[in-house]
């Protein structure tokens, strides 16, 4: 067996240890903390395990996917896209959470870099002593030309919320 081979295996075996009622209960524990908030949860996608879209709506002032494909957890919001993986290790599950409900509840926000109107940089941050803390960051590749702005994305908090 060559070092690919054994590498593809192991990725396999570790997407075969996935629990999909965990992550379900995982979904439905994200759900069951905004009880005030529509979610629309599927177990049966045709593109990934477990889907959950999260649309726009009072308290949401930007569309919010979260979805596992394989052994990894994804979040989606606004321009910003990012992984937790393997979902099979405690800490990566709770990392995810916290960035989740961060998200949702409106203590976390996300940053865009814009070059024109289009996202070339997006940073999820969550409140530090001094301001803020990077959490995740999705990029993409782009042509130096446009004018170059941020906009901040960041929900209404609850106590917010009018």
């Amino acid at each position: 067996m060559t070092a690919l081979q054994s590498n593809s295996s192991s990725a396999a075996k570790m997407a075969k240890q996935v629990n999909i009622e965990e992550m379900l209960a995982l979904f439905e524990s994200i759900r069951e903390a905004f009880p005030h908030l529509t979610m629309r949860l599927e177990r049966h996608h045709p593109h990934v395990k477990l889907n959950m879209d999260v649309p726009r709506q009072p308290g949401v002032l930007f569309e919010v996917n979260l979805n596992l494909q394989g052994d990894e957890l994804h979040l989606s919001a606004g321009s910003f896209w990012l992984e937790w993986f393997p979902c099979t290790k405690p800490d990566v599950v709770a990392t995810f959470r916290e960035a989740v409900h961060g998200v949702l509840s409106g203590s976390f926000r996300i940053v865009e870099h814009l070059r024109g109107t289009r996202a070339i940089k997006a940073q999820l941050q969550k409140p530090a002593k001094n301001g803020w803390q990077t959490v995740g960051i999705w990029s993409t590749l782009y042509l130096p030309f446009g004018p170059k702005s941020t906009r901040v994305l960041k929900n209404v908090r609850d106590s917010e919320a009018v």
